[in-house]
């Protein structure tokens, strides 16, 4: 029985003269389309090579004059808005300033001619006596003082700050969770961590390290049952970690059920909800020494200061699951 030979076809004109591969593609082509390919290869390669030095030459304009850069432009454009907005209200506050004076200087204006009448008409009538000049005197010492400090006029200012107050955040594009602990286990190169189906608490990290700065961490809480038990915060990296890490001296931070840890205690005070689908972002900030909890649903945040003997740098910040099956994701800045 005679053997049939199998020609390998080119992967273009898909005639049986393919006698070169593509290591890379693992196409065959024929001499023709070989160069063909090779050529496109050439061309998308020089792609790459203009994209590089466009993005070499914004970097050479950045280092150039960093005045210029984007993230400074918006603080730039920060401070003018403030400046503006203190501006208008003192030119506002001035303004009110002036009608008041001027009203009050009428008023006083007024009482002091009607007290040099008083004076006049005793002179002429030469009708006064010790009680007469007493009275005057302290009507002229009322004046002075009134003259010099209005007493229907002060100046307050309101608790709630006219302009914000800007700060520079670090979101971490490389943060990942830590190898898990029992019960966990993660995925997409630990950005998404899933406990198994048990209801025995546990703990998981974030494996950065803070000790400088401020940093902000999103959160997708992916999937939670219902009245699901869940704990964020931060604790010291020389902590050990255990299944209720927030029992922990310094352990910092809050529970969905309105559970505080402070230094590992328990205060059983209001806090945030958290149930599926939410989003919340949590606030390191190791330079003022506190942390926030933010829920954007909700658009409520819990700030708790830290006691740096209790809770020594290094930080990581750590969450606690109960329920069956939960899924946490932690989000890139752009999500």
């Amino acid at each position: 029985m005679a053997t049939v030979s199998s020609k390998v076809l080119c992967s273009v004109c898909n005639k049986g003269k393919g006698t070169f591969k593509c290591e890379g593609c693992s196409e065959i082509f024929c001499p023709k389309h070989s160069i063909d390919h090779r050529s496109d290869l050439s061309k998308k390669l020089e792609e790459i090579e203009v994209t590089h030095d466009l993005a070499y030459k914004t970097l050479i304009q950045q280092t150039q004059n960093l005045r210029q850069h984007s993230l400074i432009q918006k603080i730039d454009q920060w401070e003018y808005q403030s400046i503006e907005k203190i501006r208008l209200m003192a030119d506002e506050a001035r303004n009110q300033l002036l009608k008041g004076i001027t009203e009050h200087t009428t008023d006083i204006k007024k009482k002091l001619q009607d007290l040099s009448d008083e004076l006049r008409q005793g002179r002429e009538d030469n009708d006064y006596l010790e009680g007469d000049l007493q009275q005057w005197i302290e009507k002229l010492e009322e004046l002075k003082l009134e003259l010099l400090n209005p007493v229907n006029i002060v100046i307050q200012e309101d608790s709630a700050p006219l302009v914000t107050r800007i700060r520079i955040d670090h979101q971490d594009t490389s943060n990942t969770f830590e190898p898990v602990y029992n019960n966990l286990f993660t995925q997409e190169n630990g950005r998404l961590v899933m406990k198994d189906d048990s209801q025995i608490r546990t703990e998981i990290r974030g494996k950065n390290e803070y000790q400088i700065g401020s940093h902000t961490i999103r959160f997708r809480i992916e999937q939670l049952v219902q009245d699901g038990w869940i704990a964020f915060g931060i604790i010291s990296k020389s902590e050990p970690t255990q299944n209720n890490s927030y029992t922990s001296s310094s352990s910092y931070g809050w529970s969905n059920q309105n559970q505080i840890y402070i230094g590992g205690e328990l205060n059983n005070e209001e806090t945030i909800e958290i149930i599926q689908d939410d989003i919340v972002e949590l606030f390191i900030d190791c330079d003022q020494r506190k942390i926030e909890l933010k829920s954007e649903r909700s658009d409520r945040t819990m700030e708790l200061s830290i006691d740096i003997d209790k809770c020594a740098f290094p930080w990581q910040y750590y969450i606690n699951l109960h329920g069956a099956n939960t899924h946490i994701r932690i989000l890139n800045p752009s999500d």
